[in-house]
């Protein structure tokens, strides 16, 4: 026997193209509020990183916890360096067969750690800070920020984004003798690199 089938119900969906425009402004009180209470810049609000977390909240549901502090001081900061390394050295080699790389280095001793910044440079990345270099242990042992010490530390560094030595074709460093004569070590290894101060 035929019977009349009930009505099927529509499935409801959230769109979020027309927000309540009281939201919106729950949403700026809420980010003027962040900002404020803690002293940060009120341009905040136009930084690339701000508005990539804001475009990604959206997609989480309101369960959603924010991390805790050790998850953020930990996995998340390996994750986040894990990320821009991967951004940093892609920028670096792209064109470095067109532009050269420029490894660059500055000795420091800050807080009385004695500290070695190791920078490199490419077409597209002008200023890439890859390692900052802690001899505090290799010193309280005897050792001495030598050449030899130098140069061992930053070379492992380049080969490890240019392992045919055919991109580096600079290294940069200061004036002093110890780190000029690591320019020349690395140089004896880099067969396209000049020595600059």
């Amino acid at each position: 026997m035929w019977t009349k089938k009930s009505p099927r119900k529509k499935q409801s969906y959230l769109h979020t193209d027309h927000p309540d425009p009281q939201s919106q402004n729950r949403l700026d009180v809420s980010i003027a509020d962040f900002i404020i209470s803690n002293s940060l810049p009120f341009n905040l609000t136009r930084d690339s990183k701000f508005l990539a977390m804001i475009k990604n909240a959206r997609f989480v549901p309101v369960t959603y916890v924010p991390p805790s502090r050790k998850d953020i001081g930990g996995r998340l900061l390996i994750e986040n360096y894990n990320i821009h390394m991967t951004e940093t050295t892609s920028k670096l080699l792209q064109d470095a067969e067109l532009f050269g790389l420029t490894a660059m280095g500055d000795g420091a001793t800050i807080c009385k750690y004695p500290l070695t910044n190791v920078l490199f440079a490419g077409g597209h990345e002008h200023q890439a800070l890859i390692d900052v270099i802690d001899s505090s242990d290799h010193m309280a042992f005897g050792g001495a920020k030598d050449a030899r010490y130098i140069a061992s530390k930053i070379m492992p560094l380049m080969e490890d984004i240019d392992p045919k030595k055919e991109s580096f074709d600079m290294v940069v460093f200061d004036g002093a003798a110890n780190v000029q004569k690591a320019g020349r070590v690395i140089a004896a290894r880099f067969p396209k690199l000049i020595v600059c101060k």
